[in-house]
């Protein structure tokens, strides 16, 4: 009789959404689909998915290097022109600086001043061809613009200078359309302030007579009138102070040693902590109004030093305002000196100082890890909760490092920076963390920022230990540096740890804006290296630097490459070879040319096949 063929192994898939964000904490069979064991420079996406990092720029008011034009020209060369040349037009005198050689009929050129015709062109007095066209833009791949780009970034990077003095910068903030920086000067005798104005950091618009503080801001309208925003700051190491923009004023208490160190706008009044002692001004009157006359304004004390102010939303009635300290909290009721009714919160939990936003609740910074303040009706129910705990060993590890935090509002995210120029982005939604993953920055956090400008477009600026300015979620690199950045799923086992899988085929769906080049690859196992080693379709993989947190997964590994150069894009997929219990996908990409992109979905494409023996 003739023999019947073997029935082909049925396929299974699967799809997941990447989300849950980073792990540490959960067992490796409890780790559900989606989440990630180890990331660096991906955030959770208010979309859906995982996002890479946005870049930063370098920042003193000057046109952003990453906003700057690049041009193609038309050539016909016949001579030598090199990158760096300056070209010019023999009969329109116009000029550019070429940035690129592509052949010997196109030049990318930027710095371009005045109009080229069709004329000869000269390097250096000597004549080496002629141009017939000078395009904005223009290149003929997306792949090519990207590179571009970047090169023009290069070029107009090196125009943008720190602000003046020396150390770190000690406060940076926005104030209308205007970024403000605060420096201690050169010998570090006194702390400066600087105007990011079209041509630079200004000449020192003030002189703070003591250095070494650390700023904390607040633009507030007291006068009712539509243009009286003001911006208020203090440093704890002088007095407070009010800026309409060209003048300063300072602001002086009732305290002994008025050196504030936070402060805040609350019921129309301005608020200032010195050490545990809490200052209020009288209504609406916030540089005059502190003579401490009953039922104006005046001081109450906490017994724990007063680390941060946060005002809880709510109407002229129901609004509160948090106070932090050290080791406790405390909310402040009532709406004048004489209804204020201090409350304890909570006696074994504070905040570091500067931890402290707004997002839907109120987060801050503790031993304990990042703790959520939830309010029910009317603030008479406050509950306290930690929400770090899946990345608490990433918290362990920069205990005493922790510098600042802000709030980026476009993206639902509380981000708190390190010394070390780690960050923990937390995506809160709907007062629920979605999910924390971290950033890496080269050049570390020491103040940040994080507001709306006239135009309601959200900005964010942070001040380093170089003295330089950044813009950050601008431009496709860490000010021209490469953005290295990862991703490694949780091992996913199909809901049957103990069945062992062939494994086929992955589908990856991606949100890609222009262009993006990555690196894909899977480890089977908890990267078992006894198993078979797949063939790698790379020769050159930078395995090293990708810092997988255990032994054994580069010796069981499978790399793919794709780049991504339009809008709207069929999923790419490729073949897996193996089989295992379980599978684990690694994103990696290292460049500074390519957009921020998300990981949107993944599809596994398996054959179930024996239960495992052992």
């Amino acid at each position: 009789p003739r023999m019947k063929s073997p029935a082909a192994a049925p396929i299974s898939t699967n799809y997941f959404r990447p989300e849950g964000a980073l792990n540490l904490a959960t067992p490796a069979l409890s780790v559900p689909a989606g989440q990630t064991t180890d990331s660096q420079n991906f955030v959770p996406e208010v979309t859906g998915g995982y996002k890479r990092v946005g870049g930063y720029e370098r920042f003193d008011g000057r046109t952003s290097p990453s906003e700057r034009d690049y041009y193609v020209a038309t050539v016909a060369l016949s001579g030598v022109v090199a990158v760096g040349n300056t070209i010019t037009g023999l009969t329109s005198g116009a000029t550019a600086k070429v940035i690129a050689v592509e052949s010997a009929t196109v030049l990318a050129v930027t710095r371009v001043s005045g109009t080229f015709v069709a004329e000869s062109i000269q390097v250096s007095a000597v004549t080496v061809g002629t141009v017939s066209a000078v395009t904005l833009s223009g290149a003929s791949t997306t792949s090519l613009a990207a590179s571009y780009e970047s090169l023009t970034a290069d070029e107009y990077r090196t125009d943008i200078s720190a602000v003046p003095g020396s150390g770190p910068i000690r406060g940076v903030w926005l104030y209308r359309d205007d970024v403000y920086a605060f420096r201690d000067n050169a010998g570090g005798t006194a702390c400066e302030m600087y105007k990011s104005t079209s041509s630079g950091w200004s000449a020192s618009l003030h002189t703070f007579a003591v250095p070494g503080g650390t700023f904390r801001f607040v633009n507030w309208n007291f006068s009712g009138a539509s243009t009286g925003q003001k911006m208020y700051g203090c440093d704890g190491k002088n007095k407070a102070f009010e800026f309409d923009g060209t003048t300063l004023t300072a602001i002086t208490t009732t305290a002994a040693t008025d050196t504030p160190q936070c402060i805040i706008a609350h019921k129309n009044r301005l608020f200032l902590s010195i050490f545990g002692s809490l200052f209020f001004s009288a209504a609406g009157t916030p540089t005059t109004g502190w003579a401490n006359v009953a039922g104006t304004s005046g001081e109450i004390g906490v017994s724990d030093q007063i680390t941060g102010l946060l005002a809880i939303p709510g109407d002229q009635n129901a609004s509160a305002l948090a106070i932090y300290a050290r080791n406790s909290t405390y909310v402040l009721y009532g709406s004048s000196a004489s209804s204020f009714i201090l409350q304890t919160s909570a006696t074994d939990a504070g905040a570091l100082a500067g931890s402290m936003q707004f997002i839907g609740s109120l987060l801050a910074l503790d031993d304990r890890g990042v703790t959520q303040l939830q309010t029910a009706q009317n603030f008479s129910n406050l509950e306290q909760a930690t929400i770090s705990r899946l990345v608490q060993p990433f918290l362990e590890a920069r205990r005493g490092l922790f510098v600042t935090s802000t709030v980026l509002r476009s993206q639902n995210h509380y981000r708190i920076y390190f010394s070390d120029g780690y960050c923990l982005a937390f995506q809160i939604e709907n007062r629920s963390n979605r999910g924390v993953m971290p950033i890496y920055y080269p050049n570390p956090v020491t103040c940040i920022c994080s507001g709306e400008n006239l135009s309601g477009v959200e900005k964010t600026y942070f001040g380093s230990t170089n003295g330089m300015v950044y813009q950050a979620e601008v431009g496709k690199s860490f000010d021209g540096s490469d953005i290295e950045a990862w991703m490694r799923l949780s091992f996913d086992s199909e809901r049957s740890p103990r069945i062992r899988k062939r494994w086929r085929r992955v589908v990856v769906e991606c949100r890609v804006p222009q262009y993006t080049s990555l690196n894909f690859t899977y480890s089977l196992d908890y990267g078992d290296f006894t198993l078979p080693v797949a063939p790698t379709s790379i020769s050159d993989v930078v395995q090293t630097r990708l810092q997988p947190g255990g032994g054994g997964f580069w010796d069981q590994f499978t790399w793919d490459n794709w780049s991504w150069d339009n809008s709207i894009i069929n999923p790419p997929s490729f073949d897996l070879t193996g089989t295992s219990k379980n599978i684990s996908m690694l994103v990696y990409t290292l460049d500074r040319v390519s957009d921020p992109f998300t990981l949107q979905s993944i599809t596994l494409h398996y054959s179930p096949r024996r239960v495992e023996r052992a």
